[in-house]
């Protein structure tokens, strides 16, 4: 009879005395089709040292780090959906590919349809970001961001650029009430968990500038300590990281944008709420902006990194600053949740015809993957 490789991993495992692995994958091994798969296909030195290298933890079977064993992203043969990489995509090929989880951005199947509230789990990667104001001691919420690994949490520059930013709170729903409730009678679900995690590094892009319009508005925040997963309100959203998102022409489609920003009547939501938004093309939103800031110094190449989006009635508002524009795309093999944008700058009354901007995140996957570290 063929042994299971767990039965082989066991004794590799009580063998073991290095520290364990830390990574944003650590998964049972029965729950890594590529590490089982390898496992049936190569019982080598060079395949147990793999094994040894990737170990995270014990729970019942032995636990790795599943990227590890994913086909390489440094070589030409590794595909997403059907498409080829090639060495010469650096986006593809980084060195810290790796560090990005391959599962993210899942679309909750209990999401309010058509609803301005946003379902108590529908985006667990909503992150807001806490300030010290004047006493030293008081946090404000004011700004959002998405958290893309268990350490970083993607924002816009201008919400920590000279700003003291104290923390970052993962998991919450109402921002006013202790346990977070939703639906009534048998389909209620509450929720009271939430995590406030230090932040140790505020790191906005080094090319940021104010005026006359923002530019290069985008920020990453590190956390003191990772993540936890385990929690169902936790979770990471999808970057895009393959070649086709970073061609997709998104222009007339509808994004999600959500928060608890400003609402119409300019005050702060307790409860996280939801946007559809519409994208217009750059040549619209250079007409729109070269009309209304009436500045000699605005040059059309200044919009060439933002994306445009938004109407009457629909718009991301003050608060949202540093949040996602999220559309529904294929992203390895499904649909998936992907932050195309980061909500950046807008009219001072929010919802007007003209669209906000939003940093394009494809423009700045390379610095994303530069500057992160495990």
């Amino acid at each position: 009879m063929r042994s299971h490789p767990t039965v082989l991993f066991c004794v590799l495992f009580a063998a073991l005395t290095n520290a364990l692995k830390q990574c944003d994958d650590c998964v049972k091994i029965t729950d890594c089709a590529s590490a089982i798969q390898l496992l049936h296909t190569d019982r080598s030195a060079a395949t147990i040292q793999q094994l040894r290298n990737a170990l995270c933890g014990f729970e019942g079977v032995q636990k790795v780090c599943c990227s590890d064993f994913l086909p390489s992203r440094f070589d030409g043969n590794y595909a997403i959906e059907n498409n080829a990489l090639t060495s010469g995509d650096e986006i593809e090929n980084h060195r810290n590919i790796r560090l990005l989880p391959t599962e993210c951005g899942d679309v909750d199947g209990n999401r309010i349809i058509g609803g301005t509230s946003a379902g108590l789990y529908e985006f667990p990667w909503l992150a807001l970001i806490s300030y010290r104001v004047e006493d030293g001691r008081t946090l404000k919420f004011k700004c959002g961001g998405s958290v893309i690994t268990a350490r970083y949490v993607l924002t816009a520059a201008h919400c920590i650029y000279n700003q003291q930013v104290a923390a970052v709170r993962i998991g919450d729903y109402d921002i006013s009430q202790p346990v977070d409730c939703v639906g009534e009678d048998e389909i209620r679900e509450c929720e009271s968990k939430y995590q406030d995690i230090a932040v140790t590094h505020q790191i906005s892009h080094p090319n940021y500038v104010i005026a006359p319009i923002s530019l290069n508005d985008i920020g990453l925040l590190r956390l003191a300590t990772p993540v936890d997963f385990s929690y169902r309100n936790s979770g990471t959203i999808c970057l895009p990281i393959m070649s086709d998102l970073r061609e997709m022409d998104i222009a007339q489609e509808f994004a999600t944008v959500a928060g608890w920003g400003a609402t119409e009547n300019q005050k702060q939501s307790n409860i996280l709420l939801k946007v559809r938004v519409p994208i217009f093309p750059e040549t619209t939103c250079i007409s729109f902006y070269k009309r209304a800031l009436q500045s000699r110094l605005f040059k059309p190449n200044m919009m060439m990194n933002t994306i445009c989006a938004g109407e009457e009635g629909l718009d991301s508002c003050k608060g949202d600053s540093g949040g996602p524009l999220m559309i529904e795309a294929p992203y390895n093999g499904t649909y998936k949740f992907v932050q195309f944008g980061i909500v950046s700058y807008g009219f001072e009354q929010c919802g007007l015809s003209k669209p906000g901007i939003y940093t394009d995140v494809r423009k700045y996957m390379k610095w994303i993957l530069d500057t992160i570290q495990p």
